[in-house]
């Protein structure tokens, strides 16, 4: 077996087979280049892309938890809470210069371990639900309003 993988035209069959199988996504090809790649790998440098992406995560967590928190107060006046609403959708007044639209709460740290991935996305459901839950009081607020008058 270590003859055949090793054997160059061997190597080169694998080579043109994994490449020309299957339409590939820019995933794939990438995947392909770095498993067939003949330089030597920078370790340390993943290893350090991989550590920034941990630190982005971590810093999107807490901030998503100082959100809840802050949510989850009711002492807060329904102005503060609607202005938090409007914050994290970034609905800006009108005639300012719209940013980009809301990102998922997984871009760029898309390496970071499975946990980590899994209480990001919990955590901003946590947050969609509160988003939703408002939207909803406000609705059923404005109905019985709306029958009053």
């Amino acid at each position: 077996l270590l003859s055949t993988v090793t054997g160059v035209h061997k190597y080169k069959w694998l080579k043109q087979n994994v490449q020309g199988l299957y339409p590939q996504s820019a995933l794939l090809n990438t995947i392909v280049e770095f498993a067939l790649k003949e330089e030597p790998v920078d370790v340390e440098k993943m290893r350090k892309c991989l550590l920034k992406q941990l630190e982005r995560a971590e810093v999107r967590l807490e901030g998503i938890d100082t959100i809840l928190k802050l949510a989850a107060k009711n002492f807060l006046l329904p102005s503060v809470h609607y202005a938090m609403f409007c914050g994290w959708q970034r609905l800006i007044p009108e005639g300012a210069n719209i940013g980009e639209p809301l990102i998922d709460c997984l871009k760029d740290v898309d390496l970071i371990p499975p946990f980590n991935r899994m209480l990001l996305e919990v955590t901003f459901g946590k947050l969609y639900a509160w988003a939703i839950q408002n939207v909803r009081n406000i609705l059923l607020d404005a109905n019985a309003k709306f029958k009053e008058l």
